[in-house]
């Protein structure tokens, strides 16, 4: 437009012409002004009237570069100017990230300290309110109107004996001849033994439903379970809050919190015959328990590490503890002594689980390193080592038949065949593998006739019978998170589940 003005005005620009508003309207009359005398284009010189001529917007002018960014040296300042200023940006943007993420973590650790802190009051809250519900209902609440009632466990008959690290007295000859009749014993009428008339049929168990569910440890996780082998009604749980818990399935009441452990429970046991629980915890230790009282009995200090496995013994007179320290140990329940603390050299990681096998001449132990170790209880030699699974083995547990052994891990469930572990050792395969139940296996365990086999998973459970390993019952998100443990009732005829979303179910028909 400047050029075109220039040509009509018949001047020659000596530099750019930068164009303003007020230029444009002059540009504007000087070209209506042509067309009007001489009514041609000032361009093209055809014929253009005034009406023909069109208004634009545009924008305003451009600065013109200046001779200074015309040129190469120029051109390469101007990109390093800019270049210093896009380096500065950078660094004040990571820097106020990183401010950022520093003030990020401050909230989320006083976010976690505030839940902890809230998490522990909670606690204290409801342990109170249980202590008054079960002082009230025991008539043992004092209101001040009348004589304080007596302390119940006053004597010295009620105290727990805390067990130091005892001395390693031996498996005598007299224990091995013991174990090795009853061996005999329980082998021959193995072979012999029926499944019970009074056994849960396919069927019923396919068709069990929840019939209840119980949160036993109020607001903390349910670790671990285990039925009562006779009564149908008790159950014992051990929780991430440090309790071991008899529960009465038919009142729906827990009849004994006991406490003792300083850190969470991890397994817990009913003894087969006598009154008594044993129960083993992250704090290092195993504690032997009366339920009908509620008092503990003994207390075994011989780990350093977790206690991550017992068993008892199928004589009833002796337990055996596994540790993540590497060592299991042999305890006489009737004295509370341990007759055996046994560290190979050969076992280079701890163990994870453990279990005995029926006839009690044998011990299974699973380790963080994935591996399944058999032990000759008398000589407590490792007569056979075999891969188990991809990972730690979480569960271990023998059939009542004496034949086969399931196990869980990262990979699943597995389950062997111990006359063909015997001879095949280091190369022993399962002789079936089932897979993961929504990507987790926590443990897998056997009814006592050994036709059912129950396994828990992330959120549910899976029944197998086991001469077809076809699915019997499917209990998908029976819980809401993990599954932690399983058990059958009396016959099969009732299975219960724990979890960390704090419920203890019952299943039944």
């Amino acid at each position: 437009m400047s050029s075109l003005v220039c040509a009509l005005s018949g001047e020659v620009p000596t530099e750019p012409v930068v164009s303003t508003k007020s230029g444009l309207l002059f540009e504007k009359k000087l070209i209506t002004k042509y067309i009007q005398d001489s009514g041609n284009c000032p361009v093209t010189s055809q014929p253009l009237t005034v009406e023909d001529l069109v208004d634009l917007q545009t924008n305003a002018g451009v600065k013109v570069r200046t001779t200074k960014n015309a040129s190469l040296p120029g051109l390469l300042s101007a990109f390093q100017d800019e270049w210093g200023d896009t380096v500065k940006e950078c660094y004040q943007l990571r820097k106020l990230l990183e401010q950022t993420r520093q003030e990020l973590s401050h909230t989320l650790y006083q976010h976690d300290a505030a839940c902890r802190v809230i998490s522990k009051l909670v606690r204290e809250r409801d342990e109170a309110r249980q202590t008054l519900a079960d002082a009230s209902a025991a008539g043992k609440l004092y209101t001040g109107t009348g004589p304080a009632p007596a302390q119940a466990g006053g004597d010295s008959s009620s105290m727990d004996v805390d067990v130091a690290v005892s001395e390693d007295v031996g498996i005598t000859d007299k224990i091995k001849e013991k174990m090795s009749k009853l061996a005999s014993e329980l082998s021959k009428s193995r072979k012999k033994r029926d499944a019970p008339a009074s056994l849960a049929s396919e069927d019923a168990v396919a068709s069990y439903k929840e019939k209840s569910s119980h949160p036993v440890h109020l607001a903390n996780a349910i670790l671990c379970l285990d039925l009562h082998p006779t009564n149908a009604n008790l159950a014992v749980s051990g929780g991430a809050d440090n309790n071991v818990v008899i529960f009465d399935r038919k009142s729906g009441t827990a009849l004994h919190k006991m406490k003792g452990h300083s850190k969470k429970v991890v397994r817990v046991k009913f003894h087969p015959t006598k009154d008594m629980v044993m129960s083993s915890s992250s704090d290092k230790t195993v504690r032997v328990w009366t339920p009908s009282t509620g008092k503990c009995a003994y207390t075994f200090k011989d780990h350093k590490s977790e206690v991550t496995g017992i068993t008892v013994h199928a004589t009833g007179d002796y337990m055996v503890s596994a540790s993540l320290d590497k060592t299991w140990a042999l305890y006489d329940l009737a004295t509370g002594v341990c007759r055996k603390l046994v560290a190979d050299a050969a076992v280079t990681a701890g163990y994870s689980t453990a279990a005995f096998h029926p006839d009690g001449l044998i011990l299974g132990t699973g380790t963080e390193d994935s591996l399944v170790r058999v032990w000759d209880v008398k000589t407590q030699q490792n007569v056979v080592t075999f891969q188990g699974h991809k990972g730690a083995v979480s569960s271990l547990n023998f059939s009542e038949n004496g034949y086969y052994l399931v196990t869980a891990g990262p990979d699943g469930f597995k389950s062997w065949d111990l006359r063909k572990v015997a001879k095949q050792g280091a190369q022993a395969a399962p002789v079936k593998h089932l897979e993961l139940i929504n990507g987790e296996a926590n443990e897998a365990i056997f009814d006592y006739s050994g036709q059912y086999l129950a396994c828990a998973g992330s959120k549910g459970i899976v029944v197998y019978h086991t001469k077809t390993w076809a699915p019997v019952l499917t209990l998908n998100d029976c819980h809401s998170q993990s599954v932690t443990g399983v058990r059958f009732g009396v016959d099969s005829k009732s299975i219960a589940t724990c979890s960390k979303d704090r419920a203890l179910k019952f299943y039944s028909a």
